[in-house]
């Protein structure tokens, strides 16, 4: 298995098991827990400098996007999180490439997994498919109990945060924040490597008036503090981030040519 691509975890066996429950809500949602908790045990994860508020304050988690267990962890780490204070299913907002719906990335049988977990699909080749995906995050917000949270990979593919410009960098996240009053929440995830102890650091969270204007130094500021938490695993653990390892198709910046299209 490549460092980049998802866990074995999600094999064909398992998928098969998947489709035979996965339409029946209930022992789909008891699978997916079961997958959770074995992901945050296979994967030995830990979050360090949570916010003390997090399980009672909405947040954008804003994150650097090194594998395609991303997601994943993040999202089993934040049902572990809330169920803690939650009496529902905690659901985790998760902005995701259109391929995760295509059926070049999950299989299209999965899809009722996709609407389970709040995971919608971003055009990142339109800009009125962009903004679709943030009036839909807008409207879920405004509806229903609060907190609520949401995950979106700033870089909008795999890449070393290292070696990426503000230019590169997104702007959903910073919209959203904007447009909900909601603070983005920087954090650094560690490349996934099964059977290694695996890391998440949130860095000071980022308001953004509704008056701003220049998205550009949000973006320079986000930046910074992802690699700032990066740089400070080495100081808060004795042991430095792992050492990005990509294959030659994520070694490259991938840009995207956003155009009109509603």
């Amino acid at each position: 298995m490549h460092l980049y691509n998802a866990s074995s975890l999600f094999n064909e066996a398992s998928s098969e098991e998947i489709l035979s429950i996965v339409n029946n809500p209930e022992k789909l949602r008891a699978k997916l827990i079961e997958i959770k908790k074995m992901l945050l045990k296979v994967y030995n994860f830990k979050a360090y400098h949570v916010p003390e508020d997090f399980t009672t304050a909405s947040y954008i988690i804003a994150t650097n996007h090194l594998t395609d267990s991303d997601a994943p962890l993040i999202m089993s780490y934040y049902y572990d999180v809330m169920r803690q204070v939650m009496d529902t299913y905690p659901q985790l907002f998760v902005f995701a490439k259109e391929n995760c719906f295509n059926g070049v990335s999950i299989p299209k049988e999965l899809l009722p997994i996709l609407e389970m977990e709040k995971v919608i699909p971003v055009d990142r080749n339109s800009l009125g498919g962009s903004m679709a995906a943030i009036r839909t995050a807008e409207k879920w917000f405004k509806e229903g109990p609060k907190p609520k949270h949401f995950l979106i990979f700033s870089q909008g593919t795999i890449y070393d945060i290292n070696k990426d410009k503000p230019e590169d960098i997104e702007r959903g996240a910073f919209w959203l924040a904007k447009s909900l009053g909601i603070p983005v929440l920087p954090a650094f995830i560690e490349q996934a490597v099964e059977g290694a102890e695996n890391r998440l650091i949130f860095a000071k969270p980022i308001s953004i008036p509704k008056n701003c204007r220049d998205l550009d130094e949000v973006k320079q500021l986000w930046l910074n503090r992802v690699i700032e938490a990066q740089n400070e695993l080495a100081t808060l653990t004795g042991i430095p981030a792992r050492e990005v390892a990509l294959d030659a198709e994520h070694q490259t910046r991938k840009r995207f040519r956003q155009t009109e299209k509603a």
